[in-house]
């Protein structure tokens, strides 16, 4: 393993390496299991032999619609195979000549590694930005800067590609021509810096398009036979890139980089105002069908942004890297910028559009294209708006009623979505349970409240929540509500009576951003004020500790079909609802507590007479969880059920018609 090869976050080490048995690159995790264990790997700086214990099996496809596709990510690294190591040991390897070309390449990652380790130790965000700029490497501490700047649509500034690596040629026979280097030399020199550089720079599809590309340039003109133009090096690296990693082209970041290349080698003569409108149009069919959304202010900071990175703050960084006495002076400026990315963040102006289909990406690249070649641009641009509004108000407006059930791990959270997104309702948001971590062990990625749950509502075009629905107050249930309310706004926040009062409830309200007077505490008694797609609540049935025993149970009708919603309450308790109501029956019921045998009394589900079962419960879970006595009350009243560790994503549709049908987004994804 080259020791620039991994990334840490809190306790969780990541990296890739060559298998030497297996003879393939292997994607491995790794738990430190103290902080002295991650300071001694953080402060390797050569090439490791690393010995494993673990599991090996196959980078899992994604369970939940429009999540993140990871495993095609890796495949676009020639990665297809992960280890979850419990035992992890290092060494040197034995010294041994491996041939120049492994050799110069080990070296350089050590050269890089031991620059990482050196700007760690600059003032910050200086040392960040030279990790970025310079290195292509993101430090954890970072993280929150390149969220800022990714939001603003600015990303490609501090993505290693054509531009740094313009910089570079520039500057190399900028310093060549004070030396009085001849033209012919330069060349020669640049040729072997490129390749050195892609390796340095970190290896990104970005920049090793743009070394390649410039690399054959040079060749061609200096010692080819046949001239290549701009356009034939670019399809000569876009087919070896075709050949040597297919995958890799599904990515947001190759798409815009050979894309937006392209339009640059077609339109060099552009005015930077024309140039820059036409590449943002581009720019944004890719970017809605991979992250749903788009900022207004991407094309003017675009414009702003671009020639002050170009003639200050990238000049900025690299004075601050080389010149010593200036470092502080250097940093003071980065600050700024810094805090100028993270105001720009907070400006409103994200326009949550959805994912649009595959044909109406390529209807509305197809008419760009048209309004570049057609004399009747005006009325192709009017198709094109059309175009566009539409595939808006398909996505925002859906036809159908649906029912869906978050594969969200250990544990729960339910989506319900009423014709044309009238009504939106979220029961539950999931969480990670953490077991007393201390703060070395923190990370910094994202909840999959956030991955999950907010990607697949922005992905659908929902931008608010009119109920959000909290069973009880464990953290599998509720310990996303944060982190999703602060993305997505939220009406009303309904939680059993009594919950509101504990600590730990305000602690975790006070991070969402809803305010007080939104939150409503509800026992049985409740009447919603909406009569439309109301949901009716069955318990508590008096104020409580918001435990388990207190969970909401709550009943959806629609269509004449009814959804039961039971959180973790315990059998006692349900069998105390079924004697307040002795005629409620569901027809899909979620089983309560993850499929635990303390829920799920055979006589509630008796009553209730499912004609399907909803099992949320994490894959290899500690607790065992579904039970086997769940699964065999189940299979004696012959209700069938599906279970989101098994089935992922499940999605009832109700139409119009009254007929239901059922998605799983589990098997279809791991082909």
């Amino acid at each position: 393993m080259n020791p620039d090869a991994y990334t840490i976050d809190g306790d969780l080490l990541k990296f890739s390496g060559k298998w030497q048995e297996g003879r393939q690159s292997l994607l491995v995790y790794y738990h430190f299991k103290t902080r002295q264990e991650k300071e001694n790997f953080k402060a390797q700086t050569k090439p490791l032999l690393v010995t494993l214990t673990g599991q090996i099996s196959a980078i899992p496809g994604p369970t939940n619609e429009n999540e993140f596709d990871f495993r095609r990510y890796m495949l676009g690294k020639n990665i297809s195979n992960e280890l979850q190591a419990a035992k992890l040991a290092y060494s040197q390897p034995e010294a041994k000549f491996q041939g120049p070309v492994t050799t110069l390449s080990n070296l350089l990652h050590v050269w890089r590694k031991k620059i990482i380790v050196t700007t760690e130790k600059f003032p910050q965000p200086l040392g960040w930005f030279i990790q970025v700029l310079v290195l292509g490497y993101q430090s954890e501490g970072f993280q929150d800067t390149m969220d800022n700047i990714n939001q603003l649509g600015l990303l490609y500034l501090f993505t290693l590609s054509g531009m740094h690596v313009f910089y570079l040629i520039t500057l190399i026979r900028w310093l060549l021509r004070q030396l009085g280097i001849t033209k012919e030399t330069t060349d020669l020199v640049l040729l072997l810096v490129l390749p050195l550089y892609g390796i340095i720079g970190g290896g990104s599809l970005g920049l090793l398009r743009s070394v390649a590309m410039s690399w054959l340039q040079i060749c061609s003109s200096r010692f080819g036979l046949i001239k290549l133009s701009g356009v034939e090096c670019w399809s000569i690296v876009l087919f070896l890139n075709l050949v040597i990693a297919p995958a890799a082209i599904f990515s947001l970041g190759a798409q815009l980089s050979y894309l937006l290349t392209l339009i640059l080698l077609f339109d060099r003569r552009k005015s930077q105002l024309a140039l820059g409108i036409k590449m943002t149009s581009f720019t944004i069919p890719l970017v809605l069908y991979q992250t749903f959304c788009w900022n207004i202010w991407t094309l003017p900071l675009s414009l702003l942004i671009g020639p002050i990175f170009d003639w200050f703050i990238f000049p900025v960084v690299l004075i601050g890297a080389f010149v010593g006495p200036l470092r502080s002076l250097c940093n003071a400026v980065l600050c700024y910028v810094q805090q100028f990315f993270g105001w720009g963040a907070r400006l409103p102006g994200t326009i949550i559009y959805g994912k649009p289909s595959r044909l109406l990406v390529i209807l509305m690249l197809a008419l760009l294209l048209t309004c570049l070649v057609s004399n009747k641009r005006r009325q192709v641009g009017v198709l094109l708006g059309v175009t566009v509004l539409a595939g808006y108000c398909l996505i925002r407006f859906p036809m159908n009623n649906e029912v869906t059930y978050f594969d969200i791990g250990q544990g729960d959270c339910s989506l319900i979505r009423t014709k044309f997104a009238r009504e939106v309702y979220l029961i539950d948001t999931g969480g990670r349970l953490s077991f007393n971590k201390e703060h070395w062990q923190d990370r910094h990625a994202k909840t999959n409240g956030e991955s999950v749950v907010v990607n697949y509502l922005h992905s659908k075009g929902i931008t608010r929540i009119d109920r959000m629905y909290l069973t009880h107050q464990d953290t599998d249930h509720v310990g996303n509500f944060p982190s999703i309310s602060q993305k997505i706004a939220v009406k009303k926040l309904i939680v059993p009576a009594g919950m509101e009062k504990f600590a730990s409830f305000k602690r975790r309200l006070a991070l969402s951003g809803i305010d007080t007077q939104n939150v409503v505490p509800v026992t049985d008694h409740f009447v919603p004020s909406s009569a439309r797609g109301s949901i009716q609540i069955l318990h508590p049935f008096a104020a409580g500790q918001g435990k388990n025993e207190d969970s909401l149970v709550l009943l959806y009708q629609l269509q004449g079909l009814s959804f039961l919603f039971t959180g973790d309450l315990d059998k006692q308790n349900e069998l105390m609802v079924m004697q307040k109501y002795p005629s409620l029956h569901a027809d899909v019921m979620k089983t309560g507590h993850h499929g635990s045998n303390t829920a799920s009394d055979p006589r509630f589900i008796a009553q209730m007479r499912p004609k399907l079962a909803i099992i949320s419960a994490g894959r290899n879970n500690r607790y065992g969880h579904p039970a086997a006595e769940t699964l065999a009350t189940l299979a004696r009243l012959r209700v069938p059920y599906l279970l989101t560790a098994r089935d992922g994503m499940i999605k009832l549709i109700v139409r119009r018609s009254g007929q239901v049908t059922v998605e799983k987004y589990y098997h279809a994804n791991q082909q």
